[in-house]
């Protein structure tokens, strides 16, 4: 199964001082946030990874053939096109089932039993129960893990199933949106869950969103640890 790390967005939320280089290759423990996801994928037998590169593409690029032994594809995006620009350009080329991941995202998850548990013609989403969550939308299932609905980010401190971030996809999904700008959150998501095609995949081991000071600060002060 291919896999697409969306690498492509810019440090925003980060202070100045991280802004000067990609997000992916902040590093961890000594390691980029690029090479702690590539070593999950590869360690789970998915070895075949296509990055999508906007922001700094060019770190990126000499990261990848430098330190990288030039292993891995890219493609760049034209312009900032968001979630699911990004993941409709770069997958623009394939016929089958692919596995996506955000580029800000270290975890332990499953990747063997996330790929088994996916059913062809749905879409499916890594989820994790969050205790007193304000930093993410939560998720309504139903019993069956069905994803039901996107909610809003909670005002006040709410436990919740939210998005990990690592999804398996079907590239048709994405036959009836033009090449450009938007968000497979707003644009994508809700449409399968109302035809019923959305199924997360429980991970109860850890997972870390490094988009903010806060949390990557946090994050190394585990690894440190």
């Amino acid at each position: 199964m291919k896999v697409i790390i969306l690498a492509g967005g810019k440090a925003t939320r980060l202070p100045k001082q991280h802004q000067d280089k990609p997000k992916i290759l902040l590093e961890i423990g000594g390691q980029t946030i690029l090479e702690h996801q590539i070593n999950l994928f590869e360690r789970h037998g998915f070895p075949d990874i296509r990055l999508s590169l906007g922001d700094k593409a060019s770190a990126v690029i000499d990261f990848l053939d430098n330190d990288l032994g030039g292993r891995y594809e890219y493609v760049l995006e034209p312009e900032p096109l968001d979630t699911g620009g990004a993941i409709k350009f770069a997958s623009r080329d394939l016929k089958e089932p692919f596995m996506v991941a955000n580029g800000d995202i270290i975890s332990n998850v499953d990747l063997n039993s996330f790929a088994a548990s996916h059913q062809r013609g749905t879409a499916s989403l890594v989820i994790a129960y969050h205790e007193k969550n304000t930093d993410f939308g939560l998720l309504a299932l139903d019993e069956a893990k069905k994803i039901k609905n996107f909610l809003e980010k909670p005002d006040e401190p709410t436990n919740g199933h939210v998005n990990v971030g690592f999804y398996i996809l079907e590239p048709h999904f994405f036959n009836d949106t033009p090449i450009g700008k938007f968000s497979i959150e707003y644009e994508i998501f809700p449409r399968l869950a109302q035809s019923d095609r959305l199924y997360g995949f429980l991970h109860d081991g850890y997972w870390h969103d490094l988009g903010t000071e806060r949390r990557l600060t946090y994050v190394r002060s585990l690894f440190e640890d």
